[in-house]
């Protein structure tokens, strides 16, 4: 993503997008770990305690049986020829099976089909609603829409585009032509800090996801992350707007 944007956007602001990509990560996380730190620290003591009292595999398996799954999503979506991408899959859940069948119990595998199910039903009605308001919404606003609002690098205009961003479903990749054509950036139509807040707020959360976090997190909790990402990538556009002009 970041070297798609560098080739799309040009060096300067891919590069900008690296370094706040992380420093707004670790921003986030700090924040959100001070003020909900008692109430993780209840629930890493439970969780901890119910891990020791039922769980029996060794910590390698779960962290293999982690990055096969992540890996299983890694590549499902990524550019490789479709051969190629079935291919690596197969070995991948091959990987899974093998862990599931000597270090799982059946217990254990038929919760995780609940949770995965439970998790299912409640993400996929609103991912799939979500997504199509908000893609046909962006597909009939032509690129002049936005010059009045997110035209020049100023600190309202970083802002509009952060909020924009946090809204707007922008899937991995798929980002950067929408900032490129749909917002008008390689046209001149908004300015590089509000560009900028859109790459970072618009992967990290949008109008479906807020729905989804809010059942996993809590209001609480998924507003505090919800106004952090707008903030931070409000800053962070400003001031690389300021930089380069």
């Amino acid at each position: 993503a970041i070297i798609y944007t560098a080739n799309i956007l040009g060096f300067s602001l891919g590069a900008a997008r690296a370094v706040m990509a992380v420093s707004t990560s670790i921003i986030i996380g700090l924040v959100m770990a001070s003020l909900f730190k008692d109430f993780d620290l209840k629930n890493r003591t439970n969780v901890q305690f119910e891990m020791n009292e039922e769980r029996k595999q060794p910590q390698w398996v779960l962290l293999l049986l982690f990055v096969l799954m992540v890996l299983i999503l890694v590549i499902g979506t990524s550019s490789l020829s479709l051969t190629t991408r079935l291919g690596i899959i197969a070995m991948l859940i091959l990987g899974v099976i093998i862990l599931l069948k000597y270090y799982f119990n059946r217990e254990e595998i038929r919760n995780w089909g609940y949770e995965t199910w439970d998790l299912t039903k409640k993400i996929f009605p609103i991912l799939i609603i979500g997504t199509f308001a908000v893609g046909v919404i962006a597909y009939y606003l032509p690129p002049e829409t936005f010059r009045a609002f997110l035209g020049g690098n100023s600190f309202t205009s970083c802002f509009t585009a952060s909020i924009i961003g946090a809204l707007l479903y922008m899937p991995t990749l798929l980002e950067v032509p929408i900032v490129s054509t749909t917002f008008g950036y390689s046209a001149g139509i908004i300015g590089s800090g509000p560009a900028l807040s859109l790459l970072l707020a618009g992967p990290a959360v949008s109008l479906p996801s807020m729905f989804v976090l809010q059942r996993i997190m809590g209001t609480k909790k998924t507003t505090a992350f919800i106004t952090l990402v707008v903030l931070v990538s409000t800053f962070a556009g400003f001031a690389y707007g300021k930089v380069v002009g």
